[in-house]
């Protein structure tokens, strides 16, 4: 395992110092992943990603070849003598598929269509500081017949991944960011608070994220998305210490644990926790989702997880059907 991070021991002049702090921890962090869970399409998709954002960032396309070259200087140090040459080989594989020109990249709402015409009036209205304006599109939305779920996938979904997308961009900044995020978190307490005629389950998940607060919103959905679906849900947001959500699962019965990660440096410790819980005599399922697992399909079968969930809808079917089978065995 990669031992440290190549963002924070990096000197004044090393070639990745002229990287943004957020884009070089991601290259590591991937880098590691990669290496660890010999999966190099982790590290190949972060390299590619870091590229479209850095040339809207009107950083020289030098600068990510030579960022590169120096985490090959510098991997000898950190990387088991076994996985030197499966690092060096992974950094050289990403440096020669570094594109001429940058991907063009289609946004994540489609406004030809019902649900995308109310996410992108909501986006805007969102940008234009009018949150009241944006939650009116969406209770719209429910009067009119749209499930609380609905909203959740098709209009709340695309607003975050767009938001994302216009980050890498550079169209916005993460001050923008966090004013989504909030008016999202808000828009989700309403609807909540609107829907609650479900009938109640004997069954019990606990959503969270192990990764910084700023993608949280996932966790969050996932939560909500089991108690509409009539199961005891918790959501102990993001940033959990491994330890403490350890402590935590071993005071409270809970039937399935859901795990959401943005980042590729948020899979490992992921990894570190069902290790943990393998070795308990009772332990929850484990359903793992976002972004970082979508990169690969094995990426959750390496970590140890029980399945993998696309949405939030998706992950409560699979915690049915994986709860079915563990009955049936």
């Amino acid at each position: 395992m990669i031992t440290g991070d190549f963002v924070e021991r990096r000197r004044a002049n090393d070639p990745l110092a002229a990287l943004p702090l957020e884009i070089g921890t991601e290259l590591s962090a991937s880098l590691r992943d990669a290496i660890d869970l010999d999966i190099p399409e982790i590290f190949v998709d972060t390299v590619t990603w870091a590229q479209t954002a850095l040339a809207f960032r009107e950083v020289p396309p030098w600068a990510l070849r030579r960022a590169l070259d120096s985490m090959q200087d510098h991997v000898a140090h950190h990387v088991p003598a076994t996985r030197v040459d499966a690092a060096r080989a992974l950094l050289a594989r990403a440096r020669a598929e570094l594109k001429a020109e940058r991907n063009a990249d289609v946004p994540a709402i489609d406004e030809s269509t019902f649900s995308g015409a109310i996410a992108g009036r909501y986006l805007r209205a969102v940008f234009d500081g009018d949150e009241d304006r944006a939650t009116r599109e969406a209770l719209l939305a429910i009067a009119g017949g749209m499930k609380t779920l609905a909203v959740y996938e098709d209009v709340v979904t695309p607003v975050l991944h767009e938001t994302g997308r216009l980050w890498q961009r550079n169209e916005i900044g993460i001050a923008q960011e966090h004013v989504v995020t909030g008016a999202v978190e808000r828009l989700m307490a309403q609807l909540m608070e609107l829907d609650r005629s479900v009938q109640h389950r004997d069954l019990t998940v606990v959503a969270t994220s192990l990764g910084d607060a700023r993608h949280q919103v996932a966790a969050r959905m996932v939560a909500d998305a089991f108690t509409l679906s009539g199961w005891q849900a918790g959501y102990l947001g993001a940033a959990v210490p491994v330890d403490d959500l350890l402590d935590y699962v071993d005071r409270v019965s809970v039937d399935v644990l859901a795990i959401s990660a943005t980042l590729a440096r948020d899979v490992l410790p992921i990894r570190a926790l069902i290790e943990q819980l393998d070795i308990r005599p009772l332990a929850p399922l484990v359903i793992v989702g976002g972004r970082a697992f979508s990169l690969h399909p094995s990426v959750w079968r390496r970590v140890g997880a029980d399945g993998y969930a696309r949405s939030p809808l998706a992950a409560v079917a699979l915690a049915d059907d994986l709860l079915c089978t563990c009955n049936r065995a």
